[in-house]
């Protein structure tokens, strides 16, 4: 039962190093837990089984919130050392349509952006799905895809 305790008070502790409001909320209910538990023993009620099958659920359950919460900070782990692309490394290999038809210069929409692209490979129509390949000035090579 004391293990509630500690377990809250230590989420109060890394709440205090991190700011982050839903580490308080459940030191805040593992708080709620451990008084309720330890007021089940005064009153009695551990020694007719109740509190056992009381403290199991509660046990199941702060395992599912714990996996959870392990994933979601897994993941937000993994975001903070993602590569960002910007510029020319975000359009190179990204996929995108001729809204101009290319012969060879024209317009496509890539990234959600409308570009002045041309390609090597003769006249590509509207609609065409285009790959670009590299950055010449202020044009996008593009090949068909």
């Amino acid at each position: 039962m004391n293990e509630y305790l500690i377990s809250a008070l230590h989420l109060c502790y890394f709440e205090a190093l991190s700011m982050h409001t839903w580490l308080a909320f459940f030191a805040g209910v593992l708080l709620v837990i451990g008084a309720l538990l330890i007021l089940a023993v005064d009153l009695g009620i551990a020694y007719y089984g109740l509190a056992l099958q009381v403290e199991l659920a509660l046990a199941i359950i702060l395992i599912i919130i714990a996996v959870i919460l392990g994933w979601l900070f897994y993941e937000g782990v993994r975001a903070q050392f993602k590569k960002i692309k910007t510029g020319k490394e975000a359009l190179i290999g990204a996929k995108g349509v001729v809204t101009t038809a290319l012969t060879p210069k024209g317009e496509i929409r890539v990234l959600g952006e409308f570009w002045q692209a041309t390609t090597r490979e003769g006249a590509l129509p509207v609609g065409q799905d285009v790959e670009v390949v590299d950055l010449d000035g202020m044009f996008l090579v593009v090949k068909p895809v």
